[in-house]
């Protein structure tokens, strides 16, 4: 009888811990406000190169001289290998810093904390 409730006790920590890791990887973005994060992204422009619905086929990408590969956020298992906090960087920093294409533009004092937190919410969003 022992033996039963000390497996039980331990099936049920390790579903507690999976079930906390799995949140952990979205947390941030879950402070975010979606909807706010979507006003943000239209009226910086964000659909020019990203697209309207975040699948990298924005209509300027055809005009530039580069060939450009661009992430399309709603792909659930390519967004799950990017982690919130390199979202946020990449839109302060500009792709370049972090070995992208310079034709992603820094914006570098454009957002606030809760403005960037709000921003991945909504790029987030577009992978579920």
């Amino acid at each position: 009888m022992r033996v039963f409730i000390t497996r039980n006790r331990g099936r049920v920590v390790v579903l507690i811990s999976l079930a906390l890791l799995s949140l952990t990887g979205s947390q941030a973005a879950a402070q975010g406000n979606r909807e706010a994060g979507a006003a943000l992204y239209k009226t910086q422009n964000c659909p020019e190169c990203h697209g309207d619905n975040g699948k990298g086929d924005g209509f300027i990408l055809p005009m530039l001289k580069v060939k450009i590969q661009m992430h399309d956020w709603t792909d659930k298992a390519a967004m799950s290998q990017l982690t919130d906090e390199y979202l946020a960087e990449i839109t302060v920093k500009g792709g370049e810093p972090l070995g992208k294409s310079d034709v992603m533009l820094n914006y570098t004092d454009k957002f606030t904390e809760p403005q960037l937190k709000d921003l991945v919410a909504f790029i987030r969003s577009l992978a579920r």
